[in-house]
């Protein structure tokens, strides 16, 4: 299961959608990280803990798209978040 760490607000900043760290966050992460409609989407259910399936799912569900370029994607955003040490 992957679930975000806490510290993260998600805002719309003029056409951009952007989860930006608050409080002791901001010392862990500078800057904010974009999110496109299909990540916000990814990022809610974070939230809430998510297996790699559900990601896939909300993807196939909300978008035209084949599984295994859901699947691509998601892994995609996921070591992204990673990288980024937004993941717990």
């Amino acid at each position: 299961m992957f679930r975000l760490k806490d510290g993260f607000i998600v805002r719309k900043i003029g056409d951009q959608i952007m989860a930006v760290p608050v409080g002791t966050r901001t010392s862990d992460l500078h800057g904010m990280i974009v999110l496109s409609e299909s990540a916000e989407l990814l990022w809610e259910a974070l939230k809430e803990g998510a297996e790699l399936d559900d990601l896939v799912s909300i993807l196939t569900e909300n978008y035209d798209v084949e599984t295994d370029v859901a699947l691509r994607d998601a892994e995609n955003f996921i070591e992204n978040l990673k990288k980024q040490g937004a993941l717990i």
